[in-house]
């Protein structure tokens, strides 16, 4: 079976969300084997030196069994700028697989923009490495139908800071920005206009 991963945020010796982070990795492995889970990550924690200054990506790599390795690495907001429309009406991540060549293959569509954004059954729902929230002009608006439902997004969602609704392609144009989100970039990742992605 695949590995599965979780990217959690480390900032000046803070790890953020970790409670998400539990929550979605408990939810993977009974997904799986339909058993509760083993894996503690603080107890894991307690046991790996984390940088006290800066802000990393912590990377968890992790069977269903246990967590098999702890990467931590600098970690830097890639820019992005436009957003490619790719239609995959098959395509299914619904659980952090370590694996990620079907997004990979989705993500090399996306011709001279920075990245994509996956059209799924005429319903918006993420990017290649985020999800998405969409600002009306109001109040900022995710997807309800993301491939995989994010820690941040949750977050964000649990403070009341996005509301979740159903996105139609042909949608798009009535919103005004569009912002990517995930637990490295918190609600503070790249923000563009709706003009910038292109169908």
């Amino acid at each position: 079976m695949s590995r599965l991963i979780e990217s959690i945020r480390l900032q000046n010796g803070v790890l953020y969300n970790l409670s998400y982070h539990q929550k979605r990795v408990d939810e993977a492995i009974t997904a799986l084997t339909g058993n509760t889970t083993t894996i503690n990550l603080d107890n894991y924690f307690k046991f790996t030196s984390l940088p006290l200054d800066g802000l990393f990506k912590c990377r968890v790599i992790y069977s269903v069994q246990a967590v098999e390795r702890i990467e931590i690495t600098p970690y830097q907001v890639r820019p992005v700028q436009s957003l490619k429309v790719i239609i995959d009406n098959d395509i299914v991540y619904n659980l952090k697989w370590e694996d990620r060549s079907t997004i990979n293959k989705l993500f090399h569509k996306r011709e001279h923009c920075d990245d994509v954004l996956i059209v799924k059954q005429n319903l918006v729902t993420d990017a290649s490495y985020s999800n998405l929230a969409f600002f009306d002009g109001q109040k900022w608006i995710t997807p309800a139908t993301p491939l995989l439902k994010g820690v941040m997004r949750q977050t964000l969602l649990d403070q009341g800071i996005l509301s979740e609704d159903t996105i139609h392609v042909r949608q798009l144009r009535l919103f005004k920005k569009v912002k990517l989100i995930n637990a490295l970039l918190a609600f503070e990742g790249p923000e563009l206009s709706v003009s910038d992605i292109v169908l």
